[in-house]
């Protein structure tokens, strides 16, 4: 005959629920605790690893008053085991007992809160530890939970802080809260946290990571895209080009015209604290325009300070200069050559975050602005070194550019449409042997200028001119009203007549000088070989 079914016990009820804080001793021993199971068993009762009764009679529901006389607490934590056992085994449960001995007369408030906002978020490969934290009016136990399983506990304490290492919990929003409770109440505040995947470069363009020179169109165009919106930064060379203002997916640079050599090309994708890049080796071994001769990319930085009667403003910026040399060649009829250069340079100075250096107004000054970093002279100077007698150097003489001054401020479509110009030049092909014999700078030849200093002759050993900056902008920017600029645009041309079967060199040196940095600027010099009928040569 089978006896009934016998398994150990199962608490079904406990008061208090959880941990308490008790105020006094006599508090404590007045507090009515109580006990249920689902199956008839014995308890034993031990406080502070001492036992404090036993009862041997089975039942499912037990209530008692600690005796002061044969149970010893303490002032601060106190520990309660509960043992309920029957012949299948045991179960037991702990809880705690806070003593303070300081009258507990109102439920505990929160006061302040780490971090302060309801809504935080993090992103998996960063620290990946939050810190909460709370504070509260008054020693009480503080209970931390996510998603209602308990995860830190503190007692009798007016402060508590729980760090929890996120690196293996899966992306998500998550349920986190703090609970103060005493004897007389409880408050509670609740964080919605938003753990973000890691940003993940999905895709690349070109996919592979090395890539050489241009694509068919005279350009190579590097982009990116990432899993989830990101701050996104393009690097050439270390050098940052392009920088979101916004979290998003996608990134894209296209270059024209880069130096010859080895280029580093980097896309870094940003989320708080965590970043993820891709870079690509770029090799470039020939120019993407047939015309170009030469070209040069520089970059320095350094912080700079300009005193104002309102403020003192100091930044890191960063100079760039990009400058390329261009050259078309046409034979005329006597045989001799001719060779029209073109040299386009763009001066740019922005602060960490690709934006034009800050302004500080001067009230002294009716409220002028002055930008605090920039660009004041550009200097060029080109000279005959090798076989004088064999050619002759000219300034400029096109419908865009008047004698040698630069071209400030325009449009740079223009400025390569060479081959129009190169016509127009040949045009006066019959003339040049009579202008140089006959002509002085400055006249009128059928109609047309041929214009360079009045104090040069038409045949030049050396030519110098050094150009200083009105040009500035606005408060948005863009205009240009005078003063120094962070952002100028510059070109030069000049031309070259070589007799036939001669090699000749010159010397080309060109200097963007910094606004009140002494001796901060960016050079260019270059010999340049012409040998009659052949491409020009960089030396």
């Amino acid at each position: 005959m089978c006896g009934p079914i016998v398994y150990p016990p199962v608490i079904t009820s406990i008061e208090p629920s959880q941990d308490c804080t008790i105020d006094t001793d006599e508090s404590f021993f007045d507090r009515l605790f109580e006990f249920a199971v689902d199956a008839a068993s014995t308890l034993t009762v031990i406080v502070n690893d001492a036992i404090a009764f036993v009862i041997e009679k089975a039942a499912t529901f037990f209530s008692w008053l600690f005796d002061a006389a044969k149970t010893t607490v303490v002032e601060g934590i106190n520990t309660i085991r509960l043992v309920a056992e029957n012949s299948a085994g045991s179960t037991e449960k702990i809880i705690h007992a806070v003593i303070t001995n300081t009258p507990v007369t109102s439920a505990p408030q929160i006061t302040a809160k780490i971090p302060d906002q309801q809504a935080v978020s993090d992103v998996h490969g960063g620290s990946s530890v939050r810190t909460f934290g709370v504070t509260i009016d008054q020693p009480a136990t503080i209970t931390f939970s996510i998603d209602n399983q308990e995860k830190s506990k503190y007692y009798a304490v007016a402060d508590a802080t729980w760090e929890c290492d996120f690196s293996a919990y899966s992306a998500g929003t998550y349920n986190v809260e703090v609970t103060a409770i005493n004897s007389n109440g409880d408050d509670t505040f609740s964080w919605s946290w938003e753990i973000i995947e890691q940003p993940v470069i999905t895709f690349i363009t070109p996919s592979s990571g090395n890539v050489s020179n241009y694509n068919t169109n005279g350009k190579r165009l590097f982009s990116a895209g990432v899993n989830i919106p990101s701050i996104l930064e393009l690097y050439f060379n270390d050098r940052l080009i392009e920088k979101t203002s916004s979290e998003i997916t996608v990134i894209s640079h296209e270059f024209d015209l880069v130096p010859l050599g080895s280029h580093d090309v980097k896309i870094i994708a940003k989320k708080d604290d965590v970043q993820v890049e891709r870079s690509w080796s770029w090799s470039v071994n020939e120019y993407s325009s047939s015309d170009v001769i030469y070209c040069e990319s520089r970059h320095y930085s350094g912080l700079r300070l300009l005193h104002g009667d309102l403020a003192d403003v100091e930044r890191n910026l960063n100079f760039n200069s990009n400058m390329d040399l261009r050259c078309q060649k046409s034979q005329l009829p006597d045989g001799s050559w001719i060779y029209l250069f073109t040299c386009s340079n763009i001066g740019l100075v922005v602060d960490d975050d690709l934006e034009f250096p800050p302004i500080v107004i001067n009230p002294s000054n009716s409220g002028e602005n002055v930008y605090l970093g920039g660009f004041n002279t550009i200097e060029l100077s080109l000279a005959e070194t090798y076989a004088n007698e064999n050619f002759v150097l000219f300034s400029s003489m096109d419908k865009f550019c008047i004698g040698i001054y630069p071209l400030k401020w325009g449009n740079f479509e223009n400025y390569y449409k060479m081959q129009g110009d190169l016509e127009f030049i040949l045009g006066l092909a019959g003339l040049i042997p009579d202008i140089i014999e006959t002509f002085h700078i400055g006249d009128i030849i059928s109609g047309l200028l041929l214009l360079a200093p009045s104090d040069k002759s038409p045949e030049f050993e050396s030519i110098n001119y050094s150009f200083p900056y009105e040009a500035t902008m606005e408060l948005d920017g863009v205009s240009p009203t005078g003063g120094r600029s962070p952002y100028v645009e510059n070109q030069f041309r000049w031309i070259a007549w070589v007799q036939k079967e001669s090699s000749v060199k010159f010397n080309f040196l060109m200097k963007l000088i910094e606004t009140n940095a002494e001796g901060e600027y960016f050079e260019t010099n270059k010999e340049i070989q012409l040998t009659a009928g052949n491409d020009p040569v960089v030396l």
